[in-house]
């Protein structure tokens, strides 16, 4: 799961122009990624224990806020990932 997001992250993360069928594909997979994120949000908390480091849950967890985050960089993605109710709460 964490390679795929990475792969996620480098095609986001292109500079490249997009045309408006990728866009519509990425805000499909932006609510996805908000989905997942909001529903495992709370892996991340399991850091804090020495003993749960290599938690699985918590790095997808974090690599999804990351894939998220990256989309933010693109205004018509953050238009759309501002809209996503909970989001922003969840994040905090």
């Amino acid at each position: 799961r964490v390679t795929l997001l990475e792969l996620i992250m480098a095609t986001v993360s292109e500079k490249n122009p997009v045309s408006s069928e990728e866009m519509n594909v990425f805000m499909r997979h932006a609510d996805f990624l908000a989905v997942c994120f909001q529903e495992k949000c709370e892996a991340v908390l399991k850091l804090t224990s020495a003993a749960d480091a290599e938690d699985e849950e918590a790095l997808v967890t974090i690599r999804l806020l990351d894939v998220l985050c990256e989309m933010t960089s693109n205004n018509g993605q953050l238009e759309h990932l501002q809209a996503l109710p909970g989001l922003l709460e969840t994040a905090i």
